[in-house]
């Protein structure tokens, strides 16, 4: 079996940053979509800017991107199996012995994704410098950077 390639597009908020969740205390949080795309820099994991806590890049995408690639992969699914049940149903309905009959599967619609712009605040790592936006009450929360994990 040979291997497929799906691409996912993710239109960021104005200031071009992307919503991620922590996987373990499920808080959503933005990372500069440039930064984190540079292929200069890869992050085999991110820590959580909230509880701290590190694990894998792609546990940390978000659900709207999970269900989108889910729907991107089911479509790919349908696009093979109509074509192979298209094929075999041609072939058979030359004969005279069998006939099949052949309904495609309809793909799901695929919905455009965007980050809205919400009330983040943008931190500057000071070990690292990236960047990323979360939610801030001052004195009373502590900011992880999840690149490097150096807290605030």
């Amino acid at each position: 079996m040979s291997e497929v390639t799906l691409s996912l597009k993710f239109e960021g908020d104005s200031d071009g940053y992307v919503t991620f969740e922590c996987p373990f205390c499920e808080s959503e949080f933005k990372l500069q979509a440039a930064e984190f795309q540079d292929e200069d820099n890869s992050f085999p994991e991110l820590f959580c800017p909230y509880c701290g806590l590190p694990s894998e890049v792609n546990t940390f995408y978000s659900s709207e991107v999970v269900e989108q690639a889910k729907i991107l992969a089911t479509n790919y699914m349908y696009e093979q199996l109509n074509q192979a049940f298209g094929k075999m149903s041609r072939k058979l309905n030359r004969s005279n012995i069998i006939k099949m009959k052949f309904k495609p599967l309809k793909k799901i619609n695929v919905k455009e994704l965007k980050d809205k712009d919400t009330a983040e605040e943008i931190f500057e790592c000071s070990a690292c410098n990236n960047h990323l936006k979360v939610l801030y009450c001052a004195g009373v929360s502590k900011v992880f950077c999840p690149y490097c994990g150096v807290d605030q």
